[in-house]
């Protein structure tokens, strides 16, 4: 008969005890995955997805496990939820505190009279937020009017009273393609496709208004449109619809296109009602605006013009205006999905690693980037920065898995404050996942016709770190009814994740 010592003994039954709560707590996690997956299951057979094809995966950024899933594997178009790879690969690559730079510069001489024997120079930067309109940019760029009226008060008071020469809007930063060739002939003309020039102004956009106190179905009235655009001539062929009908309201025409064509309806209203188109030309927009200003004070020029390509001139600075940093240029974009932002984003990125300022250079870089990171690309194709794009696809289990790697990239704190909680003043304002579920949720949406996503990060209810991606495409119901199913699909993660 074998010899136990005590100490033999409670070796074995602490070994014993080990193994015994070893597999309690797997059991247990085990239990809870299952039970997300049984939940996620039930949720998705709802006849609301009938018809749809998904992608959906919970990964456990601890483990980099999915814990749930849909067809993972299958890419889908993502929509606006796309964004999260360029504004994250943009804080990733260029850093948190990046900022563009415009400059107000001239060339040549200026004669002791102030006669400047040269150019004034507006060397774009491709900054998004120049002149932008936002009140979230909190006071740290000039709206267009003022930024202007600004330029034109710092040309001045450097001495020039008269410039033998043009004003010049330098816009060679970026090539001089705008925007996307897949983006839909439908949206060119509206202003969320108005793409990302070397020089963008008040968003690229102008605002139209109509009278439409008129029977329903006459034609509406065109009231107004600002600011100016030289050569802009639209044809209104927009007609008024019952007042409980939304905007649907469109303008056709795309870049160098100043001959808009305005068709569909507005509702019913006795105020002026207003829609946003995409400039034209930016970049010759600008220039004009600053000559015009300059004739104000008295200052002539031979005129404006644009300037494609990049030539060695010699400049003297007269100022120069910062945007706000990448950080908070990403938190715009996320929360209010600002298309013209991500474009700049991506072309910007294109631009200072790469040394081309286009959208291709740009993915050429966040391409690379997300290879040294370890991912193989093969579930996704971007055509574009902003999501725009029908073409772009992407699976639900790559987005979980560049998110993770983002989490170790980017500092945790400043990488969540660039995401929406559900139900903030934001794309995701009328998602509602519950109090607690709320604050623990950050999610980027994305929607199309028959097209919604949402992607982001959970902090679940028992502690764990998960990344998220929900996709849907070729939905019979309308978005606003999948939204709500899909806040309660994000509520669940949390609560069983």
């Amino acid at each position: 008969m074998p010899f136990f010592t005590l100490d033999m003994i409670m070796k074995v039954l602490t070994y014993r005890l080990i193994i015994f709560l070893y597999l309690i707590g797997a059991g247990i996690v085990g239990y809870g995955q299952s039970n997300l997956q049984a939940r996620m299951d039930k949720h998705f057979a709802q006849s609301s997805y009938k018809h749809a094809a998904l992608s959906v995966c919970v990964m456990d950024m601890e483990t980099n496990k999915i814990v749930a899933s849909i067809n993972p594997e299958t890419s889908l178009v993502p929509a606006s939820s796309l964004k999260l790879i360029t504004t994250l690969s943009a804080l990733d690559i260029l850093g948190p505190d990046y900022r563009f730079k415009t400059k107000i510069s001239y060339s040549g001489k200026i004669d002791p009279d102030g006669t400047l024997s040269g150019n004034i120079y507006i060397v774009g930067s491709g900054d998004p937020t120049f002149g932008s309109p936002r009140v979230a940019l909190g006071g740290e760029v000039l709206a267009f009017k003022k930024l202007i009226i600004d330029i034109g008060k710092a040309i001045r008071d450097h001495g020039i009273t008269c410039i033998d020469g043009e004003i010049i809007a330098d816009e060679s930063i970026f090539d001089s393609y705008p925007i996307s060739p897949s983006w839909q002939w439908n949206d060119l003309g509206n202003y969320y496709a108005s793409g990302a020039w070397g020089i963008n102004a008040n968003e690229n956009e102008y605002y139209i208004y109509f009278k439409r106190n008129l029977a329903i179905g006459k034609s509406s009235i065109l009231h107004s449109y600002e600011p100016y655009i030289p050569k802009l001539e639209l044809q209104n062929e927009v007609t008024i619809d019952s007042s409980n009908t939304p905007d649907n309201a469109y303008v056709f025409g795309g870049p160098y296109d100043f001959k808009k064509r305005i068709v569909g309806t507005i509702p019913y209203g006795k105020d002026i009602f207003r829609i946003k188109g995409s400039i034209p030309d930016p970049p010759k927009f600008f220039a004009y605006h600053v000559f015009n200003q300059l004739r104000k004070y008295q200052i002539a020029s031979r005129g404006y013009k644009t300037k494609f390509k990049a030539k060695r001139v010699k400049m003297y600075d007269i100022k120069s205006y910062e945007s706000p940093s990448l950080d908070k240029i990403a938190k715009i974009t996320n929360y209010h999905s600002v298309n013209i932002y991500a474009e700049a984003l991506m072309k910007t990125i294109g631009a200072e690693k790469n040394n081309q300022g286009s959208g291709g250079a740009g993915l050429y870089i966040v391409h690379r980037n997300m290879r040294k990171l370890g991912l193989k690309l093969t579930p996704l194709h971007m055509e574009d920065g902003s999501g725009l794009s029908a073409r772009n696809i992407i699976s639900s289990k790559f987005m979980c898995q560049f998110l993770d790697k983002m989490f170790d990239e980017i500092d945790h704190e400043l990488l969540l404050s660039t995401l929406p909680h559900p139900g903030s003043i934001s794309t995701v304002q009328g998602v509602n996942t519950g109090g607690r579920a709320r604050s623990n949720i950050w999610v980027k949406s994305g929607s199309m016709e028959r097209i919604q996503s949402f992607s982001g990060y959970i902090k679940s209810k028992q502690g764990n770190w998960l990344s998220f991606s929900i996709m849907a495409n070729g939905l019979h119901v309308k978005n606003k009814k999948i939204r709500p199913l899909m806040a309660e699909m994000m509520k669940t993660i949390y609560e069983k994740g």
